[in-house]
């Protein structure tokens, strides 16, 4: 009974820590990056980058955009903390939770 349990319950936490990680993405979006990019990534991409058409398949070009800064975009590396990044990561890959997240590696440039 107790396997069987387990074996339940650990979908249901995996879920609920992505919420978590999910709503922390959307803070720390809202406090450090809509200014730029836009409400909800809602930005027509004129002036800074649209983060609706960043590849889900780059994950490593968006830590290294958010941590070194790229273009104009200042660097966050010093302010944010890890888990703000991959919860970044997590809103802006799921298109603010609208779609599942792909689990990659690095893929395009993300530019």
């Amino acid at each position: 009974m107790t396997v069987t349990l387990a074996l339940f319950s650990a979908p249901v936490i995996a879920e609920e820590t992505a919420a978590k990680e999910l709503e922390l993405g959307v803070k720390t979006y809202k406090d450090f990056c809509a200014h730029c990019h836009g409400p909800k990534m809602v930005n027509p991409g004129t002036s800074s980058y649209d983060l609706r058409k960043w590849p889900t398949d780059n994950k490593d070009g968006f830590y290294s955009a958010v941590l070194k800064g790229k273009g104009d975009m200042p660097a966050w590396g010093d302010i944010l903390l890890e888990n703000e990044i991959d919860a970044l990561w997590r809103y802006v890959a799921t298109r603010g939770g609208k779609e599942p997240l792909a689990e990659t590696g690095d893929g395009g440039d993300g530019s």
